[in-house]
């Protein structure tokens, strides 16, 4: 569900996890230097590496996203704002929280990132990390005379994320689409999703409505095509009756849908292999049958365009009786047609 292959670190900001008592006004902050390579690809790994589940989160309730600490901030990151300002009162938040509960000390990143992919979707992201953990290490020194000498020294890990989340681009109207990591303080783990991030997680619902609709909308739009022999208003009708399916009714059962909207074996065969690719490279295997999300069924059914455009002149919208058009070729103007049989004008 989570592809960062393509991922791009784009800037990268620190600040002190907990206040500094010596420290007053603005939270000292501090923009890395990405041109180092091995730095900015060590810092990506670090980040990411630990994110690898397909459960999500958002920011919530979505009905009070105007008040939310966290939400506005990622939001103004991701229309391009300056991070320096939001980053620093992000870390303002952290700070706030913590004062009343018994929090590691630490680093916290603020990340930017370009070409992150969650559900097969390829989005911008913010990246917030937490490091509590030091490691002791020996570090190697050659001296002047040819010697060598040995310290020991504490840092940060790489191979080892506490505290991480990754804010997608996606959905802004339900909060964002998120994944959290929370590898320490078990004993508070609600810390970081309640305190901190005020996440709640994803109806589940929500995900299977979601990418059953966006699967079978892709299906028709790459297999049932005038390329396939199946002509256009074919195509239009097909992603009519899916609306209309995930719209009208409670429950998902995907034999009932195949009878319903597929109808013909030819059509079952193509899509069932067609899912099963799709599943394979998601990784993730879609229901048999699930509750529909009334939220997803109304988002995801903006993209179900049942319409044929001809040239830049008109608009056809099929929403049943596909036997009722018919489709023909004037030799006498060069043009094609569609004649349309109706009873009532309305």
């Amino acid at each position: 569900m989570l592809d960062f292959s393509h991922a791009v670190l784009d800037s990268v900001i620190v600040l002190p996890a907990l206040p500094n008592g010596s420290n007053q006004g603005q939270i000292a902050a501090a923009q890395l230097d990405l041109s180092d390579e091995m730095l900015a690809q060590l810092l990506q790994s670090y980040f990411l590496n630990s994110f690898r589940g397909s459960d999500f989160y958002s920011f919530g309730p979505d009905d009070q996203l105007d008040q939310h600490p966290l939400y506005g901030h990622c939001t103004a990151m991701l229309d391009g704002e300056s991070p320096m300002q939001h980053a620093q009162a992000i870390a303002e938040h952290l700070h706030s929280v913590s004062q009343s509960l018994t929090i590691k000390d630490g680093e916290l990143f603020v990340a930017i990132f370009r070409d992150c992919i969650a559900d097969g979707e390829m989005t911008n992201a913010i990246g917030l990390f937490k490091a509590e953990s030091k490691d002791q290490f020996l570090k190697v020194h050659r001296n002047p005379d040819g010697t060598l000498s040995v310290s020991c020294e504490f840092g940060i890990n790489p191979k080892r994320l506490d505290k991480g989340c990754i804010v997608f681009d996606t959905e802004r109207e339900f909060g964002l689409k998120l994944c959290l990591v929370d590898n320490t303080n078990r004993d508070q783990a609600q810390f970081w999703a309640d305190d901190f991030l005020q996440a709640q997680r994803r109806d589940v619902d929500f995900y299977q409505t979601k990418t059953a609709m966006s699967l079978y909308r892709d299906f028709v739009q790459e297999v049932i095509t005038p390329a396939n022999d199946h002509p256009k208003i074919e195509q239009a009708q097909m992603l009519s009756k899916a609306r209309d399916y995930f719209t009208n009714n409670e429950t998902f059962e995907q034999d009932d849908f195949e009878a319903t909207v597929l109808q013909t074996d030819d059509n079952i065969e193509a899509f069932r292999e067609y899912k099963q690719q799709a599943e394979a490279e998601m990784g993730y295997e879609i229901p048999q049958g699930f509750t529909i999300s009334t939220e997803a069924a109304k988002q995801t059914g903006r993209s179900f365009k049942s319409c044929i455009k001809l040239d830049k002149n008109f608009h056809i919208y099929i929403h049943g009786k596909q036997e009722r058009v018919e489709k023909g070729y004037d030799e006498n103007r060069g043009l094609n047609f569609y004649k349309l049989y109706f009873e009532n004008e309305q």
